[in-house]
């Protein structure tokens, strides 16, 4: 009798152990999380249509001309732009997933001490005038907590 039971708890743990291996592989879900290397998230913003979440990070003056909307000199924007992906733990959410691209945009002192923009892409593609794109990238107001 003690036999069997031990046998049969010898069975439940080995069937037990092999329930619980996930030997499965989630390479195509893996997300690529982006150091932005001491920046700070000045702003967050999804589009549907392109499946897209974005994330705008800055240094402290670029922190701080999102909030006021003047711009000086030494600021640093960089627009981070995801893949959408699937919460797998709460349905009918997004999350980011894979990187898309990856857009900065600094400013230094022109001529006569005016404020003047470099943009570049560091990752990706992205299509449109650069012009265009370094007013979409300064424009976007700081997210305020109360």
């Amino acid at each position: 009798m003690i036999k069997m039971k031990t046998f049969a708890m010898l069975l439940c743990v080995i069937a037990g152990s092999y329930g619980c291996a996930n030997n499965t592989s989630n390479d195509g879900q893996k997300r690529i999380i982006h150091n932005a290397h001491g920046l700070k998230v000045i702003t967050s913003f999804s589009d549907r249509k392109q499946q897209t979440i974005s994330l705008l990070y800055g240094n402290a003056p670029a922190l701080q001309s999102a909030k006021t909307g003047i711009h000086d000199k030494g600021e640093l924007f960089e627009l981070v732009t995801f893949k959408q992906a699937d919460n797998k733990y709460w349905y009918g959410s997004y999350i980011n997933g894979a990187v898309q691209s990856i857009e900065r945009v600094t400013s230094y002192i022109a001529d006569k001490n005016d404020i003047a923009f470099k943009y570049e892409i560091t990752q990706g593609h992205i299509s449109g005038n650069a012009g265009i794109r370094i007013k979409s990238i300064t424009s976007h107001r700081a997210l305020l907590f109360p």
